[in-house]
This record gives C-alpha cells, structure tokens and sequence, in this order.
C-alpha cells in the first residue's frame, strides 16, 4: 500500500510541475522569399526562390516568376546570358540564384546566416562569389534576408 501512495504521489507531483525548458522556436533563412527589383514593396515582385539544404550547401531555386516568358518571343525565358555556355539553353527558372553557401548556426542552433557560396544574376549572367570573395546573407529581423549590397528579399506569405 505504501508503493501505491509513493507512485500515487510521485505521478501527482510529475503531472503538475511546471516545464521549465521549453522547446525554442528558430526563425531561419529556410523557406520562400520575395525577391525584388529595387527595394522590397516599391517595385514589382520579381520571383520568390525557395531557400533549402543541397546537400551539403545551402542554395535558392525558383518556385514562382513573375515574368516567366520572354517579351520578344512569348516563350519561356532562356537563361541566354549564363558565363557557362552549356547551360544557356536551360529555362532561368532552372537556375539557382544562390548556390555552394554554408550554414551558420546562432548561439541556438537556428540558421539565420548563411556564408561563401555564389550569387548568379540571370539578368546580366554574373556569378558573384569565389574561393577568394565570400558573402554572408543574414537575417534582419524575422523576414528580411538582408545581402552585404544592400538587397533584401523578403519573406514570402500569402
């Protein structure tokens, strides 16, 4: 009888302590964001890019644009302007904006910067990044994703 209290009373005390650790939400680079012209909401959205592990990387690719066809031909845009003369005749939605970067955990393990890797730019076919310039792109609050030009993509939500 005296084990059945002790469980009784064991159980009782479990049941009503309060939780101390609590699990600790991360805001992180991850997920879909708005990418724009010029600054964010003050000109047109150009695409929304996926941001996710490749691998041991972490890179961008597209999931939606906001001009997929080509003003000249009606078709979808080519990625005509690719350094790489192989992979000019792929569609820009194929590409990765960002691609080769690092993961860089806070103090609690959340990624909110990511570093080295390389920028392309459709537009212009430049590849920004290499084994002797590296960036880092970090968070600036919970949904901005702040570039070292200036840049911000925003967090996309419907």
């Amino acid at each position: 009888m005296m084990s059945f209290t002790r469980n009784l009373c064991a159980a009782a005390l479990i049941t009503f302590t309060p939780v101390t650790a609590q699990a600790v939400a991360c805001t992180s680079v991850y997920g879909i964001w708005s990418t724009w012209e010029d600054d964010p909401f003050e000109s047109e959205e150009q695409s929304r890019q996926e941001i996710y592990d490749c691998g041991d990387a972490v890179c961008s690719r597209f999931v939606w644009e906001g001009k997929p066809l080509d003003e000249k031909t009606g078709k979808p845009r080519l990625d005509v302007n690719h350094p790489d003369e192989s992979k000019r005749g792929r569609l820009v939605s194929e590409a990765n904006i960002l691609s080769k970067f690092e993961p860089v955990p806070d103090d609690r393990g959340c990624i909110t910067e990511i570093y080295g890797g390389e920028i392309y730019d459709p537009r212009a076919g430049d590849i920004y990044g290499d084994s002797w310039l590296s960036y880092t792109i970090e968070l600036e609050g919970e949904d901005i994703l702040r570039f070292p030009n200036g840049i911000a993509w925003t967090r996309y939500s419907e």
